[in-house]
């Protein structure tokens, strides 16, 4: 569970196909593999614990390079369009979870469904992992539930790589550049990201993993202070809270590439959660789950370009927004390469990373909302 996902990360860098399927479904498959075999070796409970482990410091390492304060002041266009994407996904979410709900089409526990999507497009498969650990979802249903999205955003990805901006350009005014902004924070953590070294990095990471190991320390203890007990909704908040607190210290946010060994953890995860869910289980449970996220997922994009129209935001900013809440951060270079356009970057970036910070504050948020309301 350790070593494959670094295997992982060097094959994708160095195989074009790999590359086009993917770490997570590469980590997601072997885990699937290697936990159906007749007799599989699998040590379950030791699966599930790690698992359950990676997620909050993989949530945590991936904040820790957020950077509120530049989002703030450099991008109140992208700031504006990415609310109306939260605006989207929290109508769509509710919207098809009730209809889904009331006319009993079939799919268990919608309310805790409603939360995750509402925290997958929102921030990413991190906030997806994040919520459904909080919400205790099964392991069968949260890997369908992940395979879905990722086939949906494939076809999504193709568009955005392709006509997608022609599209918008028909009903959305074009970008219009503006003064240039202060990117010294940009250039400095480039620099810093370009000179890093094998030394300087491990130095990076130690302190890291220790500040999160720490984070999530101080978490378990909020938790128990608050519940009286070790509770996931509880730990994740606090987890997310502190990290962005932590994202202020400007020594933290510039340790390079915290975000990727957050992305390591991750792929540990898929690892874990693969090799201990049954994919017949997962199978019978996928066409109904299928048909939720695909109207969640429809619903959420359409949304989002109406009240794009409506407010006249810019057919780029829109996409990346877009990209940034459906894909997260890994895809905004892409697409903005596709649009010409290199001014959204760092908006985009940051953008993205707000959306990991907020996701799980709006989806365990959603989730126990739709609780209420339809008991």
């Amino acid at each position: 569970m350790l070593v494959f996902p670094i295997l992982v990360l060097e094959v994708v860098k160095r195989n074009k196909l790999a590359g086009m399927v993917g770490p997570v479904i590469l980590c997601y498959a072997l885990g699937l593999i290697v936990g159906n075999l007749p007799d599989s070796p699998v040590n379950t409970k030791l699966s599930q614990d790690v698992a359950e482990g990676c997620v909050p410091l993989a949530i945590s390492l991936m904040l820790l390079s957020t950077r509120f304060v530049a989002w703030l002041k450099y991008a109140k266009q992208a700031a504006k369009a990415f609310s109306l994407a939260v605006i989207a996904v929290l109508v769509s979410s509710f919207a098809v979870s009730a209809y889904f709900h009331l006319q009993e089409l079939g799919v268990e526990d919608v309310w805790k469904l409603s939360g995750m999507m509402v925290g997958v497009y929102t921030g990413g498969t991190p906030n997806l992992a994040a919520i459904g650990t909080a919400l205790g979802i099964s392991n069968e249903v949260f890997i369908v539930l992940n395979a879905c999205d990722l086939m949906l955003s494939a076809l999504y990805l193709i568009l955005l790589l392709s006509v997608a901006q022609k599209v918008a350009l028909k009903f959305l005014p074009s970008f219009v550049p503006k003064e240039k902004h202060d990117r010294d924070e940009t250039f400095h953590y480039q620099r810093v990201e370009r000179m890093a070294t094998k030394r300087t990095l491990a130095r990076s990471w130690s302190l890291a993993f220790l500040l999160s190991v720490l984070i999530l320390g101080v978490s378990i203890g909020f938790s128990i202070l608050i519940d009286g007990m070790i509770t996931a909704p509880s730990v994740i908040l606090a987890v997310t809270t502190l990290s962005i607190g932590a994202s202020f210290v400007k020594k933290v946010r510039f340790l390079p590439r915290t975000y990727e060994f957050g992305e390591y953890f991750l792929l540990v995860f898929c690892m874990g959660i693969g090799s201990i869910s049954n994919y017949t289980e997962m199978l019978q449970a996928s066409p109904n789950v299928l048909l939720y996220v695909t109207c969640v997922f429809v619903g959420t994009i359409a949304i989002h370009f109406l009240l794009c129209w409506l407010f006249k935001v810019d057919a780029d900013t829109a996409l990346i927004t877009s990209v940034a809440g459906i894909f997260g951060p890994a895809f905004i270079g892409p697409v903005a390469s596709v649009l010409k356009n290199k001014d959204i970057v760092v908006s985009g970036l940051t953008t993205g990373l707000v959306g990991y910070a907020i996701a799980n504050y709006l989806g365990l948020g959603m989730a126990h909302l739709f609780h209420f309301v339809f008991p």
